[in-house]
C-alpha cells in the first residue's frame, strides 16, 4: 500500500508542511513504489514458474496417452503380448462381418447368420456403378416402389470365380461334388459373433494375431486389374459353398485371385505372382 498522501496533489501537501514535506513525501512514495514494483515482478515469476510446471505436467500426460495407444496396438505383433486386456462382455458382442464364398457363417454357437445370400455388383466392362461387392439375400427379397422396365442406366448383376487354369486353390469338399469353382456363382452370409466386437481382414496372413478369433481362411479376390470398372479386395473363403445349378458364364461381377507385384510391393516378404492368402479375425 502506498503511503498517505502518495496520491495527493502537490499543492495540497505543501500547504500541510511546506517544502521538506514536500520532498520527504517524494522519497517515501518512491520506496514503495520501488518495493510493490519488485512484489509484482517476484509475483509474476512465480506465476511463469507455475505456467511451466504445468506445461511440463501437460506434456508429460500426453506421452503417457501416446505410450498406451501404442501398448493398445502390440497385439497385432506375432511376439505374445502380455499386456493385452481382454474384455469379456457376455450376449454383449456383436461383431458383423461378410463370409464370402460360403452359405453359413459356421458351426461355433457364438455366431449368428444374419442371411445368407449370393454376391453381385456392376458388370466388369461398365465404368460406372458401384466399386463394392454386395451380398445380396436370396431368401425374403422384397420391394418399395418400383417400375417394371429400365429407368436409371444402372443395373446390379450376380457374380462368378474366375479360377479358370487355378485348380488347387478352392477345395470342393462343399462343391457338391464339383471338379472345380470357376462359372460357380460365388456364394456369402452376413454374420454376427456374439461375444466379440472387432473385426479385421488381414491380407497376406493365414492366421491371427493374438487374442484374436480365425472366423475363416481364404484367398484375396477382386475384379481383373483390365476391366473397366473397379472393385473392393475381399477375403473369399478357401472352402466355398457351391451349387451345382449355379453354373453359367454370364460373367457380371467377377471374382479374380490377386498375385503379389514385388518391386512396387517389397520383394522380401512379397514374391511375385504368388497368390495373396488372407484371414477374417474377430475380437
Amino acid at each position: 500500500m502506498l503511503p498517505y498522501g502518495c496520491s495527493e496533489k502537490p499543492g495540497r501537501t505543501a500547504q500541510k508542511g511546506g517544502r521538506m514535506l514536500v520532498v520527504f513525501t517524494a522519497l517515501a512514495c518512491a520506496v514503495a513504489i520501488g518495493v510493490i514494483d519488485h512484489k509484482m515482478r517476484g509475483y509474476e515469476a512465480g506465476i511463469q514458474g507455475l505456467k511451466a510446471q504445468l506445461d511440463a505436467s501437460n506434456d508429460a500426460a500426453v506421452r503417457t496417452r501416446r505410450a498406451a495407444d501404442d501398448d493398445g496396438m502390440t497385439p497385432f505383433r506375432d511376439e505374445p503380448v502380455s499386456r493385452s486386456v481382454q474384455h469379456d462382455f457376455p450376449g454383449q458382442g456383436g461383431a458383423l462381418f461378410t463370409r464370402w464364398g460360403r452359405e453359413i457363417c459356421g458351426k461355433s454357437g457364438d455366431l449368428d447368420t444374419v442371411y445368407t445370400g449370393v454376391a453381385g455388383g456392376s458388370h466388369y466392362t461398365k465404368h460406372g456403378g458401384g466399386s463394392n461387392y454386395l451380398c445380396l439375400p436370396t431368401r425374403n427379397v422384397s420391394w418399395d416402389h418400383y417400375k417394371d422396365a429400365a429407368q436409371t442406366k444402372n443395373y446390379l448383376y450376380g457374380s462368378e470365380f474366375q479360377t479358370h487354369g487355378q485348380d488347387g486353390f478352392f477345395s470342393t469338399v462343399n462343391a457338391e461334388g464339383i471338379a472345380a469353382v470357376a462359372d460357380y456363382d460365388v456364394p456369402c452370409a452376413v454374420c454376427r459373433a456374439q461375444i466379440r466386437t472387432s473385426t479385421v481382414m488381414i491380407p497376406a496372413r493365414t492366421s491371427c494375431p493374438n487374442d484374436w478369433h480365425i472366423e475363416y481362411q481364404g484367398y484375396l479376390m477382386s475384379a481383373h486389374e483390365t476391366h473397366q470398372g473397379r472393385t473392393e479386395f475381399v477375403c473369399v473363403d478357401k472352402n466355398p459353398d457351391v451349387a451345382i445349378g449355379t453354373y453359367e458364364s454370364k460373367d457380371g461381377a467377377l471374382f479374380y485371385l490377386v498375385e503379389a507385384q514385388c518391386g512396387s510391393l517389397p520383394c522380401g516378404p512379397y514374391i511375385a505372382g504368388r497368390e495373396i492368402a488372407c484371414v477374417v479375425c474377430t475380437k
